[in-house]
């Protein structure tokens, strides 16, 4: 499950941070729905130290959405989404996950699925949190996937 290498994509004509955004901007394009990578920046405007800015991996300007693709979240992840979540309620609102497998039992993806449920209080059973494998299915149908 390495989602690492970050580089321009030749075929999306743009820089990735990781292989998975990567696939996810060909996913968006194969069912035709618009995407906008790393959209704008948050500032978190009265914290001095630390994480200071957040930004969301796509915007979905039809459907009003910022989608965030998460292998793990490091421990200044957690500290952006909970500061993103307390400075920009309504666009936290707007803020979808796409996780590996939203329904493994591993002691990783476990941890994954607590920090959002617990910590951020998105409801597990809603639309927010979704799953890069079942979107990994179309892999072979979708011209450049890594």
């Amino acid at each position: 499950m390495n989602i690492s290498r970050g580089g321009f994509r030749k075929d999306l004509k743009q820089y990735f941070r990781s292989k998975w955004e990567a696939n996810m901007a060909r996913y968006y394009n194969f069912v035709d729905i618009k995407w906008i990578y790393e959209p704008q920046e948050f500032e978190f405007y009265k914290i001095k130290r630390g994480s200071r800015f957040y930004k969301p991996d796509f915007y979905l300007p039809d459907m009003d959405v910022y989608i965030e693709i998460k292998g793990w979240f490091r421990p200044q992840d957690k500290t952006r989404l909970r500061r993103f979540k307390r400075y920009y309620p309504e666009e936290f609102k707007k803020l979808w996950f796409v996780i590996y497998d939203k329904y493994s039992r591993s002691v990783s993806n476990g941890k994954i699925i607590k920090f959002l449920v617990v910590e951020l209080g998105i409801d597990f059973n809603t639309i927010r949190i979704g799953n890069y494998k079942e979107i990994e299915k179309y892999s072979k149908l979708i011209p450049g996937w890594e």
